[in-house]
């Protein structure tokens, strides 16, 4: 026992005679740390930027408002129309927000001016378009009663005209599915054309055959589209119920593009109003002189 204490005394004197560990500060540091709060604690940082300075406030300049003291009355009257409404505004602006009785005045009088210049110019327009009536559309599209019910007789016989004619080259498919209210309010419709017009009109139940709904990507009934005989192509003509005369009307304007007979720019034009004010196309030939 005396031996193994002796060992012991030799051991504890063995470790007494090596130096203190570099990182003996752990002890003097013991009282730092997330447990003694310095979570709550912000790191400064050292390169932290002061924020910048707000740029000095700009003092707006007081608008200045115009005068008529300023100006005759000739020189408003012969001022080209961007400066006399950039003028104009100034004016309004000015009675709108002082409205004392002398700037409302100059407003008005400002006003009586740009009435009578448009008025100048409407009174121009009417003789212009007397002595130049190639210049107006009066003739393709009349404001006079007898001249509209000349007009819609005209539309209808030339609509009348093309789908009789070309009754055999297309044909109208129309999408439906059963217990469908509108499909059987256009089904009438449907019925009407095809009595006046010759065309045939087949009927496509979708519940019937999705794989003929899918390929034409036929989601509302009843939907109509125009098939012309030995092309794939196909054209919408409606979707939802179609009236009489918009059914008649779209067919009819379809059939003339799908011939090459008009353009989509020309899609609303007639027969009969080719050349005339409502036609787009360009002139024939080089036009160099009006």
């Amino acid at each position: 026992m005396r031996y193994f204490s002796t060992l012991m005394i030799i051991f504890i004197a063995f470790l007494l005679s090596f130096p203190v560990p570099a990182n003996a500060d752990y002890y003097t540091d013991s009282q730092k740390g997330w447990w003694w709060y310095d979570r709550d604690k912000k790191q400064e940082d050292p390169e932290e930027k002061k924020p910048a300075a707000d740029p000095p406030t700009v003092k707006k300049k007081p608008r200045k408002y115009p005068s008529l003291k300023e100006y005759t009355y000739n020189q408003i009257w012969d001022m080209d129309p961007a400066e006399f409404q950039e003028l104009f505004d100034g004016f309004r602006a000015k009675a709108v927000r002082q409205p004392s009785e002398a700037n409302v005045k100059e407003y008005y009088q400002m006003s009586e001016i740009a009435r009578k210049k448009s008025l100048a110019f409407a009174n121009t327009s009417d003789y212009v378009w007397q002595k130049y009536p190639e210049l107006t559309v009066k003739a393709d599209y009349p404001i006079t009663t007898p001249g509209n019910l000349a007009k819609s007789a005209m539309e209808k016989q030339a609509r009348k005209k093309v789908l009789r004619q070309n009754q055999d080259n297309f044909a109208l498919v129309v999408f439906t599915k059963p217990d469908c209210g509108y499909c059987d309010a256009e089904d009438k419709i449907l019925k009407w054309f095809s009595a006046n017009t010759g065309w045939v009109v087949k009927h496509v139940d979708i519940t019937q055959q999705p794989a003929m709904a899918s390929r034409f990507g036929i989601t509302i009934t009843p939907t109509l589209i125009l098939i012309q005989k030995g092309k794939e192509d196909f054209v919408p003509i409606s979707a939802g119920v179609a009236s009489a005369e918009e059914l008649e009307d779209r067919t009819y304007r379809t059939v003339r593009l799908l011939k090459g007979e008009t353009t989509p720019e020309q899609y609303s034009l007639h027969e009969f109003q080719q050349g005339g004010g409502f036609d787009t196309s360009r002139p024939d030939g080089d036009r160099t002189q009006w």
